[in-house]
């Protein structure tokens, strides 16, 4: 019983002591539940705006030339190619927004500069449905002679309606953080909020470059 003893102890023996566990500098990678979270809610979106999207394309395509009726006024594309700049220029200042709190910078400025820039987007899609409601096209019809629905301008609205309230709630996300960055709540390593936001700013910014090209370009 003794010998066993010894050779286990042996040198080139396996030790049995506590130093044998496994190395306790291999830990699990921290997952940011946040951003996946963020991450997962716009894959969501992404797919419901596809589906959206290829329903207008399905139905363009199958009523060819009789999609737009004539009666249909034309759409303000040079209105909404200013917005479309408006709305791009604020995922830029978005992106220098991020920069700042990196650099443990308060990015006050930058914020409140997109949440303005995403309103003034909001006003004057707001200015064009109304014009477009004046010159008698609506959701249940396409022109003056055209008093019934039309499946022209119920898509066009519902495209452009649903986008535009991502846009706004995005707004007030935007004015929210602005809010926290002026008292000082966001740091170089706590600034999920600003994180969520910034990405769900840039897809809706994506998601209306689509839009503006299959609506009003092609």
């Amino acid at each position: 019983m003794q010998s066993s003893s010894i050779a286990a102890d042996a040198p080139g023996s396996l030790p049995h002591s506590p130093a044998a566990a496994p190395s306790s500098h291999f830990h699990a990678a921290k997952i940011n539940l946040p951003r996946f979270g963020m991450f997962t809610f716009l894959a969501s979106e992404a797919m419901l705006f596809a589906g959206l999207i290829c329903a207008y394309l399905v139905l363009r395509s199958s009523l060819g030339h009789n999609y737009r009726p004539e009666e249909a006024p034309m759409l303000p594309w040079k209105l909404t190619g200013i917005n479309t700049i408006i709305l791009l220029s604020s995922s830029f200042t978005c992106w220098l927004a991020e920069r700042q709190v990196v650099r443990n910078i308060r990015p006050t400025l930058w914020l409140f500069a997109t949440a303005t820039l995403g309103a003034i987007f909001v006003s004057i899609q707001g200015v064009e449905w109304t014009n477009l409601y004046h010159e008698h096209m609506w959701f249940n019809k396409a022109g003056e002679g055209m008093p019934n629905g039309h499946v022209y301008s119920s898509v066009f609205f519902t495209l452009t309606g649903f986008h535009g309230a991502h846009v706004a709630i995005g707004v007030i996300m935007l004015f929210f953080c602005t809010a926290f960055s002026f008292f000082g709540k966001f740091s170089a390593h706590h600034h999920t909020l600003l994180e969520c936001t910034s990405l769900y700013w840039h897809f809706v910014d994506v998601v209306w470059v689509i839009l503006f090209f299959i609506l009003y370009i092609v």
